[in-house]
């Protein structure tokens, strides 16, 4: 996290907030990230697809190997997206009751279901950033960049 978006996270929370209401806080703040990060990834992954389409029809020098793997990852990454897209929709479809929570254990399920939710998202993340490290410098070599 940036220290700007810290910055900005501390000077919502005030010292009569529970720990239940920072807890929500930051439950809500990272859906909303979450769906942010999702739409840009299914941005890139359209346009990575376009450019190696739009190489390989003007050049020979792909070997259709290298092109048939670069589509295979791309769509693998597509389809994951997709499928934590669905996740994260589930889960904010679903989180609407947490409003309806009188006790900390009706809370705590949906915390504990954010940290699950939270753990799948993070290594989909990661797992695209470096995809797209590989993808950027597959693009650069035969670019010449």
């Amino acid at each position: 996290m940036s220290e700007e978006n810290y910055t900005k996270r501390e000077k919502v929370i005030r010292s009569h907030h529970s720990p239940e209401d920072i807890h929500k806080h930051f439950m809500f703040d990272d859906i909303r990230r979450w769906k942010q990060e999702i739409e840009l990834v299914n941005v890139e992954m359209i346009f990575f697809r376009n450019l190696i389409e739009s190489h390989r029809r003007e050049t020979n020098s792909w070997s259709s190997s290298d092109y048939q793997n670069l589509f295979n990852s791309i769509k693998d990454v597509e389809h994951y997206n997709q499928t934590c897209q669905r996740n994260l929709q589930a889960f904010n479809a679903k989180v609407v009751g947490l409003n309806e929570c009188i006790d900390l254990q009706c809370e705590h399920h949906y915390l504990n279901d954010h940290s699950q939710l939270r753990l799948q998202l993070e290594r989909h993340f990661s797992t695209y950033k470096s995809f797209k490290k590989t993808i950027l410098s597959y693009l650069k070599t035969r670019y010449n960049y």
